[in-house]
């Protein structure tokens, strides 16, 4: 179901203040109800938004940094066995997410295992 006041909506980067009120709320109300979270915060974003926000970028025990080489060799291993089950993957490496797991690949990773494949 569309959210009727999507036209109203702010997209593109978030700001810094953005993070700490999405912070503050899903602190105090949780991860969950989204959309609801999203109105009672008074940012001006889908709770899809901001539960990709949090999940992607915000949450505590995320790891920030670049991805290690024993990292990179688990998601080598892990996608010959299962292809391109990113979150089943990132379930393999506590603190990144299939997301940016699945970028990592798409971004690195690909054309160095396709090079080993033709050379």
């Amino acid at each position: 179901m569309a959210n009727r006041d999507s036209g109203n909506l702010r997209r593109g980067p978030w700001l810094e203040e953005e993070d700490e009120i999405l912070t503050a709320f899903v602190g105090a109300l949780g991860e969950k109800h989204w959309d609801a979270l999203a109105k009672q915060s008074g940012l001006k974003r889908s709770g899809k938004s901001c539960r990709l926000r949090w999940m992607n970028y915000l949450r505590p025990n995320l790891k920030h940094g670049e991805i290690t080489q024993e990292e990179e060799d688990i998601i080598l291993d892990l996608h010959k066995q299962w292809g391109s089950k990113w979150s089943k993957i990132a379930k393999r490496l506590p603190g990144r997410t299939d997301n940016e797991i699945k970028n990592y690949w798409r971004s690195h990773l690909k054309k160095k295992t396709e090079a080993q494949q033709t050379g």
